[in-house]
């Protein structure tokens, strides 16, 4: 007998309904007309519309206490790359803001990606990124401060900047992708499908050229 679509492991009801959204036989170029594709394609319709309407609840609290506490391990990798990279102007005001904007989100978009029905407002992806944002800044500051300047250059002054207006950048820049995420999580909401990251792509570049109009004109005026 041939071998037919719902052959597949995936499809042979071994699989957990949290996976719907890497079950994409139905999406291959080479099955779309066929009969077995498009029934599979609307049972894919159907279980993303049940994960919409019932989630499971463990995941999401378990997922709200991790982004955070990741977002932290995110800094002070970002933190050391930046010392082993160098503080060129072409580092600080493109290299970095590339890097830290999409560390203080990743876990949050990731979880986007895969299984979007597991947030539940726009609010919860706000507090988680903010979240992410303040643990990323306030590691970053520390490393700066205890680590990268040196005793005698640092002063009270220099202090309060990085905890003030470094903090606040960072959590301004975040403000805005997340902005981003939760308008393409409405969207796949209302849909009931997978999320778009097409939407919110704009939002996070802007994030990122704040962020390196920032660096470059802090660093300009330093050198100066």
């Amino acid at each position: 007998m041939s071998a037919d679509i719902y052959d597949e492991p995936a499809l042979t009801g071994t699989a957990r309904p949290g996976d719907a959204a890497s079950v994409e036989l139905w999406d291959e170029e080479a099955l779309a007309d066929t009969a077995a594709a498009k029934v599979d394609c609307e049972r894919h319709r159907q279980r993303l519309h049940e994960l919409w309407s019932n989630p499971p609840q463990s995941a999401v609290r378990r997922l709200a206490a991790l982004i955070p506490v990741a977002s932290g391990a995110f800094a002070i990798i970002c933190t050391f790359a930046k010392g082993a990279i160098g503080l060129g102007l072409l580092a600080v005001a493109v290299g970095a803001p590339v890097v830290e904007e999409t560390a203080k989100v990743v876990l949050p978009l990731m979880l986007l990606e895969k299984r979007p029905w597991l947030y539940r407002s726009a609010s919860a992806i706000f507090t988680a990124c903010i979240a992410s944002a303040l643990v990323f800044a306030s590691i970053e500051n520390l490393l700066y401060i205890k680590v990268y300047i040196p005793e005698k250059e640092l002063t009270e002054a220099l202090i309060r900047y990085r905890l003030v207006v470094c903090t606040s950048l960072h959590v301004a820049c975040t403000a805005i992708s997340a902005h981003g995420l939760a308008t393409a999580w409405r969207e796949a909401k209302d849909r009931r499908s997978e999320f778009d990251m097409a939407t919110a792509t704009p939002y996070l570049a802007t994030a990122m050229a704040i962020h390196g109009a920032y660096n470059a004109i802090a660093s300009l005026l330093s050198f100066g």
